[in-house]
């Protein structure tokens, strides 16, 4: 009994190849191209406290106007205010411990403005987080300097 198909492929085999181009075209729909939403940009002002910083230098490594870099070189922010302030110091007073002012170190206050991507549940700004308590890279001409994130207002 030599029967010929009539059919080189059974019914499972084209619902294999089926299901397999559903998926192909179920994928491509929502990793391609014309599913990308542009991401959501905001202009954000945010506060970098850099700390125990000599004195001269503190007074010369930012500047009202300066334009911060990202780690890549890009330019990412705008430097709109500068404060200067003594570092805090513990000093011993007959015994007893209290709060004093370094005449030496000084921390810096570089408050900036930019544009920043809303990345989950925080904003970045040229890939660095804008999370309060993280790590900052600020980077002019004159400084680069690593600082912590202690302020972020969405304008």
């Amino acid at each position: 009994m030599n029967a010929k198909r009539r059919f080189p492929f059974n019914l499972i085999d084209i619902a294999v190849v089926l299901g397999i181009v559903v998926l192909a075209v179920v994928l491509a729909m929502k990793l391609g191209p014309a599913s990308a939403r542009p991401q959501e940009t905001r202009e954000i002002t945010f506060s970098v406290l850099v700390s125990r910083v000599p004195e001269v230098q503190a007074r010369n490594m930012f500047s009202v106007g300066d334009t911060l870099y990202s780690p890549s070189g890009h330019p990412s922010a705008e430097i709109v205010d500068v404060q200067i302030k003594p570092s805090p110091i513990v000093l011993e007073d007959g015994g007893y411990y209290r709060e004093g002012e370094s005449r030496y170190f000084y921390e810096v206050l570089v408050t900036a403005r930019g544009q920043a991507v809303k990345v989950q549940n925080h904003y970045e700004i040229r890939g660095q987080s804008l999370q309060i308590g993280r790590p900052f890279s600020l980077a002019t001409p004159r400084a680069v300097v690593n600082g912590t994130v202690v302020d972020v207002k969405l304008d």
